[in-house]
C-alpha cells in the first residue's frame, strides 16, 4: 500500500514537472524576429513574426501577391495561435499551430469557412527590438519595407520615370560590360534597360523584402551579384531612401 502511495506521489511529482517545462518553454525562445518559408495550402508563403515570451506579431505574405498580411496572437504551451487581420482591422483567418520548437510552425489555417494546413520552417532569426529590424538602415521597418516593394514594383510594371526618382545621383553602374557614371534621372531613363538587365530585374523582383540583409550600409534588395543598396541619405536637407549602389 506504502509502495502504491509513493508511486502516485511520483507520478504527480512528474506530472507537475511536465506542465511547468511546457509553460516555462516560451522563456528558451529569445526575443527577436524570426523569419520563415513554407507553404499554406498549396501557396507558397513567407513570414516575419516578433515573438516576446507569450505574444506575438508579424506580417505575412503569399508570394506573387506582394500584400502584406498583419498577424498577431501569443504562443502558449506549444501551440501558437495567430489571427490575420485586413485592412480595417477586422480577423480574417486563423493560424492554429504547434511550436515545440521555433525550427518548425505547423498546423491548419482557417477563415471560418476554409480550412487548409500549414507548415513552416525557420529560415533566419535576428535579434533586435520590435520595429527596429532595419535600424541600421536609418528609417522605420515599415518605410523600409514599403520602399523596397515600391522598387519592385516599378520594375514589374517597367515604371522608369518613378525608380528614377528613387536613385542618389551620380551613381555607378555597368553598361554593356563597362563602367559608367549615371549623373541624372535623364540619363537613368535613356539607360534603363541595360542597367536592369534581365539578371537584375529578376533577382530585385524575386527578392523577399521581409528578410532584406542590412549593414552599416544599408539595406540590399536582390541576391548574390545582382543587388540594389539603399540607405537613409540627406537631399536638401531632408533624409530620403535612395538606392545608392546598383551590381548589375
Amino acid at each position: 500500500m506504502k509502495a502504491r502511495k509513493r508511486i502516485i506521489v511520483l507520478l504527480s511529482i512528474m506530472i507537475l514537472i511536465l506542465k511547468s517545462t511546457f509553460v516555462l518553454s516560451n522563456d528558451k525562445i529569445e526575443k527577436g524576429y524570426y523569419d520563415y518559408s513554407g507553404k499554406k495550402g498549396n501557396n507558397d508563403v513567407v513570414m516575419s513574426i516578433y515573438i516576446d515570451n507569450s505574444k506575438v506579431k508579424g506580417l505575412y505574405v503569399c508570394k506573387g501577391v506582394r500584400k502584406y498580411i498583419k498577424l498577431k496572437g501569443i504562443i502558449k504551451d506549444e501551440k501558437i495561435k495567430l489571427n490575420e487581420f485586413d485592412t480595417k482591422g477586422n480577423v480574417v483567418g486563423t493560424f492554429n499551430g504547434n511550436i515545440r520548437s521555433v525550427n518548425i510552425i505547423e498546423g491548419t489555417w482557417s477563415d471560418g469557412k476554409i480550412k487548409m494546413p500549414f507548415k513552416l520552417k525557420l529560415v533566419d532569426t535576428i535579434y533586435a527590438d520590435y520595429g527596429k529590424r532595419f535600424d541600421l538602415v536609418g528609417f522605420s521597418d515599415e518605410e523600409v519595407v514599403k520602399f523596397a516593394s515600391n522598387v519592385q514594383n516599378y520594375l514589374i510594371k517597367n515604371n522608369k520615370k518613378e525608380l528614377a526618382k528613387l536613385i542618389a545621383y551620380p551613381i555607378n553602374v555597368k553598361i554593356d560590360g563597362k563602367k559608367k557614371i549615371i549623373r541624372n534621372e535623364k540619363e537613368f531613363i535613356n539607360n534603363f534597360d541595360k542597367i536592369f538587365n534581365g539578371n537584375l530585374k529578376k533577382a530585385v523582383i524575386n527578392a523577399e523584402p521581409l528578410f532584406m540583409l542590412t549593414s552599416r550600409y544599408g539595406a540590399m534588395l536582390g541576391e548574390g551579384g545582382y543587388n540594389v543598396w539603399f540607405t537613409g541619405i540627406v537631399r536638401k536637407g531632408n533624409d530620403y531612401l535612395l538606392i545608392y549602389a546598383i551590381n548589375n
